[in-house]
């Protein structure tokens, strides 16, 4: 690398140190575009672009960009040590440095806690051997049962539990589903997924999606997952949730719409009020917003 080009890294992103210039000419080279790219990270454009340029946006922080590199990399099939350099100190992050040291304990504290536990160990062996019976009077005793979880309590925790169902049978013609982008279709490599980063929260621009004539409520959706995968959705109230699928099962999440929703849309089967979406493959990133007739359940 020239000394220009590490000026560069470390004035971009003077914390995280790594090579985007060296993923972009990879891409170019192999003749992969930026949105097949995204496509099989299931992330936007711009973050990809965030990567190769070494752009300060795209990320929450360093830990989740370097992930997104790792995966970047193995789909090129370059060696990571390439893009980011063994042993850089400045590649941790001084959050996790500062969080390492608080809990450090000292060789002198570690021989001072393991004496306590052989003098607390010592004591009740000499107590269990001089009071049998004190044991076995307190044996004897019937003491009531003690319960972990009220009845209501696992009754309510239950019902919190995602939901699994079949398709809906309500699902009818998907002719009602409006929606305001449309783009060409990018083929996705017959691979298992990759690594999941949910990036849903800070994820711009999105595929809004919404009904004309809603047949059922806008509180959940429904998906299909045909392949397995990891999806996450983030609700009107900030409520994230993630979910590992497996082939062909059938999940029903509840919530409060809008609905904005990080899926691959190859591998996914998605109904609302009624009715199923219509997933373009560059619709990673999408909102389930509600109709007029369920607009109260709606910020």
């Amino acid at each position: 690398m020239s000394p220009l080009g590490l000026f560069n890294i470390l004035t971009t992103n003077p914390i995280f140190i790594y090579n985007g210039a060296l993923l972009l000419k990879e891409r170019k080279k192999q003749k992969i575009s930026r949105s097949d790219i995204a496509q099989q990270l299931t992330l936007h454009e711009d973050q990809i672009k965030s990567i190769e340029e070494q752009l300060p946006h795209g990320f929450a922080n360093d830990h989740f960009r370097a992930l997104a590199i790792k995966r970047y990399a193995f789909i090129l099939a370059l060696p990571i040590k390439k893009i980011i350099p063994p042993d850089v100190p400045a590649n941790t992050e001084q959050s996790i440095v500062e969080d390492i040291q608080k809990i450090g304990l000292s060789k002198s504290v570690i021989i001072l806690l393991i004496s306590l536990v052989l003098i607390i160990a010592g004591s009740i062996f000499v107590v269990n051997i001089f009071s049998d019976d004190d044991v076995a009077l307190l044996a004897n005793t019937d003491a009531p049962p003690v319960l972990t979880l009220m009845e209501e309590e696992a009754g309510s925790i239950k019902n919190d539990l995602p939901i699994v169902l079949e398709i809906p049978d309500q699902a009818v013609a998907p002719t009602d589903i409006t929606k305001k982008k449309v783009g060409p279709k990018v083929a996705i490599a017959d691979t298992p997924a990759l690594s999941f980063i949910c990036t849903i929260a800070n994820a711009a621009p999105l595929t809004n999606f919404s009904t004309k004539l809603p047949e059922k409520p806008a509180t959940y959706f429904h998906l299909v997952s045909t392949q397995a995968q990891t999806i996450c959705t983030l609700d009107a109230n900030n409520t994230l949730a993630t979910y590992t699928l497996s082939e062909g099962e059938k999940l029903t999440h509840r919530g409060l719409a809008p609905f904005k929703i990080q899926l691959d849309p190859a591998r996914s089967q998605l109904y609302f009020e009624g009715w199923k979406v219509q997933l373009q493959d560059q619709d990673i990133f999408i909102k389930l917003n509600p109709s007029n007739g369920n607009a109260l359940t709606a910020n």
